[in-house]
């Protein structure tokens, strides 16, 4: 195994956030993010989870790791889910091992989540991950196992959101996940919390990292209170930002 130093150097440990202990660290077109990859024949392990044992919201990371910690278990990667409203409950269509919890929300409104389309990304154990158009995944007659919603979409088939523009000037910290085209991978993507300047950036930027990456069809989840986690300590800190529904692969 290589030293913890030689790691560093070649970017797969970050030295950007203490959470971030072994994640893939790449710069593209001056933009620095955080990429974690689960193959196609590993998407069993991902799951979905926004209600603990009692019914009532996770909300955060800690949460989240007590719920793991009474079944004996581990947070090996987590990043939270689609944007949310007051509970915390996600603002569209939600559904963990099977079971929708939210249903499809084709609603208009005001915000990113509103911003149409958006967009729906699920994992059917059978036909694998993908990322849908809400309006398109309603008469899609799929059945996953876990689906979040959330907006904009980022882009459908290499076709980018139409209200994205290259010289935008809000450069956010931003979230989201994606599918190789080829692959069926299933890729999540973060800007560098910490680096100001290249960790904010556009949704044209983020797309074109999404499409450097091999896929042609990405969802955005969430911008500042956004966070990924990888194999923390037993007795690390974690972010007190509240999520709703939060991706986990548990160990």
């Amino acid at each position: 195994m290589l030293p913890r130093w030689l790691l560093t150097l070649l970017g797969f440990v970050s030295t950007a956030a203490a959470t971030l202990k072994a994640s893939e660290k790449l710069e593209f077109q001056g933009a620095l993010y955080h990429v974690h990859r689960i193959e196609r024949a590993q998407l069993g392990s991902l799951e979905l989870r926004w209600l603990g044992k009692d019914g009532k919201p996770l909300r955060d990371f800690e949460g989240l790791r007590k719920e793991l910690a009474e079944e004996g278990k581990r947070i090996a990667f987590a990043t939270n889910g689609g944007i949310y409203e007051n509970g915390p409950k996600p603002c569209g269509l939600t559904v963990c091992a099977g079971k929708e919890l939210v249903p499809l929300n084709l609603n208009p409104g005001e915000g990113n989540f509103f911003l149409k389309p958006n967009g729906v990304f699920y994992v059917d154990d059978v036909k694998g991950a993908g990322v849908l158009e809400a309006a398109e995944y309603s008469r899609s007659g799929l059945k996953p196992r876990l689906a979040t919603q959330s907006g904009p979409m980022l882009m459908r088939k290499g076709v980018l959101h139409p209200a994205f523009n290259v010289n935008s000037p809000n450069k956010r910290l931003r979230n989201a996940v994606g599918v190789h085209a080829s692959t069926g991978q299933v890729i999540f993507v973060m800007s560098d919390r910490d680096d100001r300047i290249k960790g904010r950036v556009t949704f044209h930027q983020l797309c074109q990292f999404f499409l450097h990456l091999g896929c042609q069809d990405a969802l955005f989840l969430d911008g500042d209170i956004s966070d990924m986690l990888v194999d923390p300590d037993k007795d690390a800190k974690l972010t007190p930002n509240t999520f709703a529904a939060m991706f986990v692969v548990p160990r």
